[in-house]
């Protein structure tokens, strides 16, 4: 079970890599030197573009640090570890949320 999750957490780590960069390449601001455009109308959807991919773009990083830490934890011997109590997490809690950090029991308490 334990290599089925890591082979599924390394394919999704490139798949982040891939989105991140594709987003890089799609803002309109990429470029330092480009002006935001000619008209009130333009410069607003130009930055409202880079906007939406930079909050795309945060949140894939994210994501992106939650699976290595997950695949760090794998390599170590860590992973199905509650990183608040130290008590095993379970099996089914693993399978829905493969980067789970806690027990079912301290990520109750943190609400």
């Amino acid at each position: 079970m334990l290599q089925k999750i890591k082979k599924q957490l390394t394919s999704e780590k490139e798949n982040l890599l891939k989105q991140l960069e594709s987003y890089k390449n799609e803002d309109p601001l990429r470029d330092p030197e480009q002006s935001l455009s000619h008209t009130v109308d333009d410069a607003i959807t130009v930055s409202e573009g880079h906007d939406r991919i930079a909050a795309t773009r945060a949140e894939l990083k994210m994501r992106l640090v939650e699976v290595e830490m997950t695949l760090v934890k794998i390599d170590g011997g860590k992973y199905g570890l509650c990183e608040k109590c130290g008590e095993k997490i379970s099996t089914q809690r693993l399978a829905a949320i493969k980067t789970a950090r806690l027990c079912l029991k301290c990520a109750g308490k943190g609400r």
